[in-house]
């Protein structure tokens, strides 16, 4: 009997198969609609407080937010919720004080260097647009991996030839509907993909609970600490106050400069409308979290009370823990179901890459090559460009995924990832917005000490022996106080002769 067996039939395949056709003929038929370059990156700016949060949830909640946050909760089970409430808690602050979102909308910038350009020059601008291309890129660069992984495990193919087959193929899809409508495309999508994957979540839970029972998902499984399952600070977790420390840093500036997230203010109708987003959003930010960490916890409970896939996951080839929950729900939920389910997470792939992608193609294009170009680059062009961006950053996705392995959990590779551009964003924003002082100098020092980041993705990082001062997470608290303190010295010891408009 084969261990990785699953559900997953014919008839679910066609269920897929009949998805996909839907966002591939949306992106062919809204192409006459994109006109100008404001059309393909913020949709015009026209979007209202309903769909932009619907285009929000279903962008934030992709593939990836589901592998990520189930695999945290297959390892560390309870104590992974605390990541869920500190980043809800964050955006709900965003939201009701507009902390840095209403501001950026207001003076109608289409990117985050845009700003940099406005405050501090275009020299900054550059430096800002290239880092954070840098950053972002990377830390999707194990998005394709992460869904590919999910297609296995769900259809219970599970070996080296089916991580380059679901990873080709997801990706050549993704690339057709968003090269061809940029964020009209995407902002369709995201609403049609929001509501199948919401009705997609609903049936894989319902399962879930009725499979393993609503008390026992509580219950403290026999294989792991006690403690540690519930208490992110106990000794025993994988956590403890400097990785706490950091949830709260990344939640407060990821929630409000993350590029694909901070589009949708910017695309937003008014300021207000972007503040309400923001706010009513931070429900979609717990949930997105909430729920696949209960997945995880159920596929752990699962793996566990089953001999065959528990030896899986142990030992030196033991399989990666990204595979907890796809196998888990494929070996649950019956056929039919399982195909609504799997296009659901097929739904919220799309929806995240298409925005990434449009999101660093678009830096690229509006804040490294228009600025070089002392923006004498005709609108056309820019398109162009863009969508010549799209494909070459899905290009190097590919090859990235198919070589690198993070050395630590999916979700801390992105937050390290991140690092790299919300630090220096982080610092040059809040001092450009509301610090009349800053300067393009202490801008300049912030952004490039943000590249200290990438000390925590070296080998120095991995296994269990390693010194708490050479661990991902300490390198990353490390550099936010690096590059704040780089903020401050810089425009301290190099004022700007000349204070910009923006903060006039």
């Amino acid at each position: 009997m084969d261990v990785f067996a699953t559900n997953f039939s014919t008839i679910d395949w066609i269920i897929v198969f009949v998805y996909i056709c839907i966002p591939l003929a949306i992106g062919i038929a809204v192409r006459k609609y994109i006109k100008q370059l404001s059309d393909f990156i913020v949709a015009g700016r026209t979007l209202r407080l309903f769909l932009a949060i619907a285009t929000m949830a279903g962008t934030e909640l992709g593939l990836v937010t589901v592998m990520y946050n189930s695999e945290l909760g297959f390892r560390n089970g309870f104590s992974a919720f605390h990541v869920a409430l500190i980043e809800s808690v964050c955006i709900l602050a965003i939201g009701l004080t507009g902390f840095i979102v209403y501001r950026l909308r207001q003076l109608r910038v289409m990117t985050i260097p845009e700003f940099y350009e406005k405050r501090f020059g275009r020299k900054t601008r550059i430096i800002g647009g290239v880092i954070l291309a840098l950053g972002g890129i990377l830390n999707m660069g194990l998005f394709l991996q992460a869904g590919a992984r999910f297609m296995m495990g769900v259809t219970g193919y599970i070996n080296p030839a089916g991580l380059k087959l679901f990873m080709s193929a997801m990706l050549i899809m993704v690339l057709i509907y968003t090269v061809l409508g940029g964020m009209v495309s995407v902002v369709l999508n995201d609403f049609l993909q929001f509501i199948v994957l919401s009705v997609g979540m609903l049936i894989g839970s319902y399962f879930i609970i009725d499979r393993i029972g609503w008390e026992k998902l509580f219950e403290i499984p026999a294989a792991v600490d006690k403690t540690s399952w519930f208490n992110p600070l106990s000794e025993g977790a994988d956590f403890g106050i400097i990785y706490v420390t950091f949830m709260v840093i990344t939640s407060l500036a990821a929630g409000a400069l993350w590029q694909s997230a901070t589009l949708r203010a910017l695309a937003a109708k008014t300021p207000k409308v972007a503040k309400q987003l923001y706010t009513w959003s931070s429900i979609s930010f717990m949930a997105r979290r909430v729920i696949p960490m209960l997945w995880g916890i159920g596929a752990f409970i699962f793996v566990s009370q089953t001999p065959e896939l528990f030896m899986a996951f142990q030992g030196t080839d033991a399989l990666n823990t990204q595979f907890g929950m796809p196998i888990f729900i494929a070996k649950i939920i019956p056929t039919g179901f399982l195909g609504l389910l799997t296009a659901g997470m097929f739904a919220a792939f799309m929806s995240t890459h298409d925005s990434y992608l449009l999101s660093w193609s678009s830096v690229i294009t509006q804040d490294i090559i228009a600025p070089i170009k002392k923006n004498e680059l005709s609108d056309k062009m820019r398109l162009v460009i863009t969508r010549v961006c799209i494909v070459c950053i899905g290009i190097f996705l590919l090859i990235w995924g198919l070589w690198f392995e993070a050395p630590v959990s999916l979700w801390n590779y992105m937050a390290v990832t991140g690092t790299i551009y919300l630090s220096g964003a982080f610092s040059v924003i809040v001092a450009g917005l509301y610090w009349k002082k800053a300067s393009s100098t202490g801008a300049v020092i912030a952004l490039f000490a943000g590249l200290l980041a990438i000390l925590g993705l070296g080998p120095w990082t991995r296994g269990d022996n390693v010194s708490w001062y050479f661990t991902d997470v300490f390198i990353s608290v490390m550099t936010y106080i690096i590059v704040f303190s780089g903020m401050i010295i810089g425009s301290l010891m190099f004022p700007d002769k000349k204070i910009a408009e923006v903060t006039k």
